[in-house]
């Protein structure tokens, strides 16, 4: 199993490096304009001159950075291939786990928040392995590489102004900032704008989503059900894996949405049916056995590998999980590791 799992994350990997576009790295005099930039907008946001000063006097850019963000996989991964090693048994064994130690706190987060402990417990899992695995990078250091990078410039230079706020208002109890290569931080892996947006102090000791599991399930409940104009749902779950009719090829087109907005993953779910409409055209649970009569339940059907892959039937609160990530294999990962958990 272990070879398995090697071997994938070696091809993973191999199907990254064909991707990569080689990073333009940026002259001492050009990243010093710039930055100088950076400095006075900065103070514009009324960052303090000391913050400035202490996170921005050094910083460099960092090659290996940008190669990671430019060497990241697009089509080139299978469903299968994807939750072979995000929905893995030691990833469900953890979540169960951490789902039976911390039941009581899970549900009263859960209470307050009306958001089901597992799909708290899943995203941490996803995110971090439940905060094992945080990430070592400065974030300074890659938000600032990142923001100068032509890529991603705009989001990343707002992720940057965000962590500079979080550092100037003494948010972080080690006063280190650190996380992933792309900014993310802590067991939520929130970026900068998000943790200003959603990190909830849960426990009354300063918001901690690096050390404190009460904080890390708030403030991604928080997150999940303060989504604008989609509320989560506490009596539906995310979706279901479902058996397409015969005729699926010739039905499918007229499943496209017209002229979709939002993000790659939401455009590309279909048209939304009540379950019973869905049942009507043929489609039945993965047992093969009849959908649920909830015509008050509106889904869509959601092919991430194509009408010869895997369908499924997905609920509101799974465009809630798509925030957090904007990836069909990501909120699908979600949704069944949430599954397995609560098993």
């Amino acid at each position: 199993m272990f070879l398995k799992y090697l071997f994938i994350l070696i091809l993973f990997f191999s199907y990254s490096l064909k991707a990569c576009e080689k990073p333009n790295m940026p002259t001492e005099s050009e990243w010093n304009i710039w930055l100088e930039e950076i400095r006075t907008e900065a103070k514009e946001k009324n960052i303090s001159e000391k913050t400035i000063n202490l996170y921005l006097s050094n910083v460099k850019p960092q090659k290996k950075i940008i190669l990671r963000d430019r060497c990241q996989p697009e089509s080139t991964i299978t469903l299968k291939e994807y939750l072979f090693y995000r929905v893995d048994k030691s990833r469900i064994i953890a979540g169960r786990n951490v789902l039976k130690e911390h039941e009581v706190l899970l549900n009263k987060i859960s209470k307050y928040f009306d958001i089901q402990p597992r799909f708290i417990v899943a995203v941490l899992g996803m995110e971090s392995f439940y905060g094992r695995n945080q990430g070592k990078v400065d974030t300074i250091t890659a938000v600032t590489t990142l923001a100068y990078d032509r890529r991603r410039s705009d989001f990343y230079r707002k992720q940057l102004f965000a962590a500079l706020k979080i550092l100037d208002d003494g948010l972080v109890p080690s006063g280190q900032l650190i996380g992933s290569w792309g900014g993310a931080v802590g067991m939520t892996q929130m970026i900068p704008t998000t943790f200003l947006e959603s990190a909830y102090d849960w426990d009354g000791g300063g918001i901690d989503i690096w050390n404190s599991y009460a904080d890390g399930f708030a403030s991604t409940a928080n997150y999940l059900t303060s989504i604008d104009k989609n509320p989560w749902s506490i009596d539906s779950t995310w979706g279901r894996e479902v058996i397409p009719p015969k005729n699926i090829q010739e039905i499918y087109p007229s499943l496209e949405q017209d002229n979709p907005k939002g993000c790659g993953a939401v455009k590309r779910r279909s048209i939304a049916k009540s379950l019973p409409e869905w049942s009507n055209l043929g489609f039945k649970t993965i047992s093969n056995s009849k959908l649920p009569e909830r015509s008050d339940l509106e889904a869509r059907l959601v092919a991430p590998d194509g009408i010869k892959g895997r369908m499924f039937l997905v609920y509101p609160n799974y465009k809630n999980i798509l925030y957090y990530n904007c990836s069909s294999y990501y909120a699908i990962s979600i949704g069944l590791l949430s599954d397995e958990i609560n098993n």
